[in-house]
C-alpha cells in the first residue's frame, strides 16, 4: 500500500497593482510629487511588510507595519522629489514574509528642466 503526504505551507503572496509606477511628465523643482502603490495580500496568511528599499535619495517610500491580512490590500506610498533632468527610472525592492520575498518594482518620470 503506498501512501502519499502532501504538505503544503501556507504562505502570503504579494501582489501589486502595478510593476511600474509612472509619474509622467514633472518639473525639475522643489516640488515632491505622490501616489500611491496598491499591495494585495493574495495568499493564505498574513503579509509583513519589512522594508522597501530604493536605489535613489529621490524616491522616498511608507508603508504600514500592520500585517496585511490574506485577501486584503494596503498601500505603499511614493514620494518623488527630482533632482535631475531626464527620463528617470528607479528600481525598488520590496522585502515582505511572502512567499516572493523580494518584489521589484520601479519609478519613473520625464523630468524637465525649470523654464
Amino acid at each position: 500500500m503506498l501512501v502519499s503526504s502532501l504538505s503544503v505551507s501556507a504562505k502570503p503572496v504579494l501582489e501589486l497593482s502595478e510593476e511600474i509606477v509612472d509619474f509622467g511628465a514633472v518639473r525639475l523643482d522643489p516640488t515632491v510629487h505622490r501616489k500611491n502603490l496598491l499591495v494585495k495580500n493574495v495568499g493564505d496568511e498574513p503579509l509583513v511588510i519589512n522594508q522597501v528599499s530604493s536605489t535613489c535619495h529621490c524616491v522616498e517610500t511608507e508603508w504600514s507595519v500592520k500585517p496585511i491580512e490574506a485577501g486584503a490590500s494596503d498601500s505603499i506610498k511614493i514620494e518623488f522629489s527630482p533632482d535631475v533632468s531626464g527620463v528617470v527610472s528607479k528600481k525598488l525592492i520590496i522585502y515582505s514574509n511572502a512567499q516572493n520575498r523580494r518584489t521589484s518594482f520601479r519609478v519613473k518620470a520625464m523630468v524637465e528642466r525649470k523654464k
